[in-house]
């Protein structure tokens, strides 16, 4: 594992649920005291410094905290537990992360970490082989250490159906394939997380699926599989499953106190048998717990019926819901998060494996900063998480590391050190979100200058994630044409066809995709463009009100724009030829001159700190690389948009010049995305983390390659009519 010195590790964020009484307590009051506690006071008497701290409930919330400063001396004032602990952390911290004090902008703040198969069986199959870095405690310290100095208070262990791997469940002896020492083994190390999780008051959730048991279980019970059903999922649930799910989620809620449960109610549970399975076996397990553990249900696959009955079901429960499903898209998230405004304890938005974002650094304060200033411009979400860049991996990435030479190495890089920004922001706008954007800048500048040893290497860097941030992202929200996270910008599996650019988007006010969530063929709408890019295309300043201005046709309005969207390509074609006035739209070629501007320039951004002396110029490398790929993405991008607009216009007029336009710009493309799957396979193995990736070879064997030959092939048949017409 590579463990580099320069991620400080510092600690983490914070429970909500922490009772405090309504008198003042203070550091001598050793009684009871709890494991943030405990925790807070290790790391005073560690540091040797003088710090004391007090309890004051009239701060109002568990996690409020300021830091009084005397001399040499520092008194925290917190409003629980979790605030003595973020308090303490700030006083000694020699470089804070979040820089605020007072009361986090969002309760919960989260962290994902991937403990999935490879599969599309769901299993989670907890060893040391499959998923190494769970077992190795010296990493998983650094890693919630690095938590708590973001003040993250939430880590979901996103999986399938871990629990028979957790849990001794001698009922069912065949419930897992691991023996009993195998599973005492995993038991006590999922203990002990998350007791270090209680110390930096974090909780953790575990993700699971309905319904499925494990592939041992299934071959036991003689289960096949059915229709698209492996035979570990069930659609319909019977007595045996239902006993089963039970005991298990009453022996998880008894074995592990520091714990919940975050739940998604499909992918194999029919819709109909949703809302009893759920009040029957899921609800009455956390009830008959005694814990009233923290219960989040996912909106996906969700049927309409138990959604409306939700609230009356379960006390501590609140829903979740992707912000743009996923992929990033845009800052501004899905507008079906609004149907959950005020229907239980809470909502949570849900930064999902954004596929448009990898496998390329990430971390853009700017872009990021916006999206979080967004959510809280609602008013009513509770919190958010965000999932790591190239997760399916985690704690690797999927870069082809190269050493001084610039030959490949297999050494592999840590996504800890190379998207540190990513997990660091997260924290930080979580908690204080809105800031002025030149605040957030300056203090990434400063982190990333400290990491590489060079001030200015950190200013320019920044700047390169501001520049490349929104570019992926951007492409996908040109076309529209589809998300997944097996999808991903960069490797062009459905935006790769002319036909899908010009009619998966019509209008620019197409309406949303209707039906539960996940179920609408994963297609997915156009949302309002960051403000930062508009800037960018329309060659002006940000307008200091379009950051607070909380509806996107007053942000439009600021920039003096009819809509924040870009023009879909078939609408845009259609105002050409009828003579439209096109002032005060973001055009389709405004938004690639716009991408391609900003790539050119963060590609000489990159060039110029990677001349840097900085203490790793194999990393400054990459981000040359990464902006070469990004530079090379959107120039294939631009051939199929261009391509496809001019097929547009040439139905439309039927003038040969739009045809010669159209057959340049698709003979074009093949060798534009070669050049881009060639450079970027010399940097990375392939383009997305998942398991069911589309690599760029086959991408361009079955969708680049086989689209221009039919793009062409209508061409020519078009140009034989016309000529046997004649």
């Amino acid at each position: 594992m590579n463990d580099r010195n320069h991620l400080r590790p510092a600690v983490i964020a914070a429970a909500l649920s922490l009772l405090f009484t309504p008198v003042r307590i203070h550091a001598s009051d050793t009684a009871a005291r709890s494991l943030p506690l405990e925790h807070a006071q290790a790391r005073i008497e560690a540091a040797g410094r003088p710090v004391t701290w007090t309890i004051d409930p009239a701060l109002g919330h568990a996690e409020a905290f300021r830091v009084e400063r005397s001399g040499a001396s520092m008194r925290v004032v917190a409003g629980g537990d979790a605030g003595v602990l973020y308090g303490v952390e700030e006083a000694l911290a020699e470089h804070s992360v979040v820089g605020a004090d007072g009361a986090p902008d969002f309760d919960l703040r989260g962290a994902v970490l991937m403990m999935l198969s490879a599969s599309w069986a769901y299993q989670s199959d907890l060893s040391p082989e499959v998923y190494p870095w769970f077992f190795d405690k010296p990493f998983v310290l650094r890693y919630l250490d690095h938590l708590l100095s973001a003040r993250i208070n939430t880590l979901i262990l996103w999986s399938g159906h871990l629990f028979p791997h957790i849990l001794e469940l001698p009922e069912y002896p065949d419930a897992s394939q691991f023996s009993a020492d195998e599973i005492r083994r995993n038991q006590e190390q999922f203990r002990w997380l998350t007791t270090e999780c209680a110390r930096r008051n974090i909780t953790v959730l575990t993700h699971f699926y309905n319904i499925h048991i494990s592939e041992h279980q299934a071959r036991a019970l003689g289960r096949t599989a059915s229709g698209e059903h492996d035979a570990s999922r069930y659609t319909v649930p019977d007595d045996f499953v239902r006993g089963y799910y039970r005991t298990i989620l009453g022996r998880y809620f008894e074995t592990f106190p520091n714990v919940g449960l975050y739940i998604c109610p499909g992918e194999s549970l029919d819709l109909e048998h949703q809302q009893p399975w759920f009040r029957d076996v899921v609800f009455r397990a956390a009830e008959e717990s005694g814990r009233n553990p923290k219960l989040i249900v996912r909106d996906w696959t969700l049927a309409d019926d138990f959604k409306a009955a939700l609230p009356s079901m379960y006390g501590n429960l609140y829903s979740e819901l992707k912000h743009n499903d996923e992929t990033l898209t845009s800052p501004w998230p899905d507008e079906r998060h609004a149907t959950w405004k005020g229907v239980l304890g809470g909502h949570i938005v849900n930064l999902h494996d954004p596929a448009d974002v990898v496998p390329y650094r990430v971390g853009s304060p700017r872009l990021l900063g916006e999206m979080v200033a967004r959510w809280k411009q609602e008013g009513w979400f509770a919190g958010a998480w965000w999932y790591p860049p190239q997760c399916w991996i985690w704690p690797d990435t999927l870069d082809l590391e190269a050493d001084g030479t610039g030959e490949p190495s297999d050494a592999g890089l840590n996504t800890l050190d190379r998207d540190e920004l990513w997990h660091l922001l997260e924290g930080r706008l979580l908690w204080r979100s809105g800031r002025d954007p030149e605040e957030d800048r300056a203090w990434a500048a400063g982190w990333v200058g400290r990491k590489f040893g060079d001030a200015r290497a950190g200013e320019l860097l920044v700047d390169w994630y501001d520049l490349t941030g929104p570019i992926l992202p951007g492409l996908q929200n040109l076309t529209a044409v589809r998300f997944g996270n097996f999808f991903p910008t960069s490797i062009a599996w459905v935006q790769a066809t002319v036909d899908d650019i010009l009619s998966y988007r019509v209008r620019v006010d197409d309406p949303p995709l209707r039906g539960p969530t996940g179920l609408t063929r994963q297609r997915y709408y156009s949302r309002p463009v960051d403000v930062f890019t508009v800037a960018q295309v329309l060659g002006r300043e940000v307008p200091a009100e379009a950051l607070q201005r909380s509806k996107p046709v007053d942000v439009a309005q600021a920039f003096g724009l009819h809509d924040l969207r870009s023009l879909p390509v078939s609408q845009y074609a259609e105002m050409l030829v009828s003579g439209a006035d096109l002032a005060g739209w973001l055009t389709p070629e405004a938004m690639l001159d716009g991408y391609a501007a900003m790539a050119r320039r963060a590609e000489e951004i990159a060039r110029e700190a990677a001349a840097r002396p900085t203490n790793d110029p194999a990393e400054m490398r990459r981000f040359v690389n990464d902006s070469v790929c990004l530079r090379l993405t959107i120039e294939y991008y631009r051939h199929k948009v261009l391509a496809a607009l001019h097929k547009r216009l040439l139905e439309l007029t039927d003038e040969e010049r739009h045809a010669a336009a159209m057959r340049a710009h698709v003979e074009a493309s093949v060798p534009a995305y070669r050049l881009m799957m060639e450079t970027a396979g010399r940097h990375y193995a392939k383009g997305t983390s998942m398991w069911d990736a589309k690599p760029w070879q086959r991408c361009f064997d079955e969708k680049v390659k086989p689209d221009a030959e039919l793009q062409l092939r209508w061409l020519d048949e078009r140009a034989s009519a016309q000529t046997s017409g004649r």
